[in-house]
This record gives structure tokens, sequence and C-alpha cells, in this order.
């Protein structure tokens, strides 16, 4: 005894084997929402907009005070750089020169 396990179209009918009943597809949303209980979504609202401008006014305030005392920090630090720059520059023998001559003049 021999298998044959090729099937040909010609044998299969052209019916569906399966069958669906009536309406199913336009109450199948109903019911999947009745099993699950849906509930329709709450949208949540801005209740008060002006809390939202007011902190993003005291975050900027904030920032330009935190910026506005850094930047004078690095003034007072570069005002130093710069004094020590120009003292390193000027040679020791020169300044002693400009004392002792404004001192012989003052006299």
């Amino acid at each position: 005894m021999k298998k044959n396990n090729i099937i040909s179209f010609e044998e299969i009918s052209k019916e569906m084997p399966f069958s669906v009943p009536e309406n199913y597809f336009s109450q199948f949303a109903e019911q999947i929402d009745r099993q699950v209980g849906y509930r329709k979504p709450i949208t949540q609202r801005l209740h008060k907009p002006w809390m939202y401008m007011a902190a993003t006014f005291v975050g900027i305030l904030f920032m330009s005070g935190f910026f506005y005392s850094r930047y004078q920090q690095n003034s007072v630090k570069n005002s130093e750089n710069y004094e020590t720059y120009v003292m390193a520059q000027v040679d020791e023998s020169a300044v002693v020169d400009y004392y002792m001559s404004n001192s012989s003049n003052n006299k």
C-alpha cells in the first residue's frame, strides 16, 4: 500500500470548510469591550497653566543669577591674572630705579 502524499487542486472542493456567524464582525468590538470592561479614557487637562509659566520664569531667574555670579567670579580672577602677568613682565631693577628716582625727586 502506497499512499499518495501529493494533493491536487482538483480533488479539493471549492467550498469553504469554515463558517462565521452573521453580524460577527460588526459586533466584535462591542463584545470585546464588554468582556474587558472598557472605559473611555480620561483626558487630562492643564489645570493651571499659569503655574507652568511661573515655574519657567523662576527657573530663568535662577539660571541667570547663577550665570551672572559665575561671570563675576571669572572677571575677578581674570583681573588678578592680568596684574600678575604685567608685574611678571617688568624687570625688577627697573622697579627699583623707578622708586629710587621718585624718592630723590620728592626731597
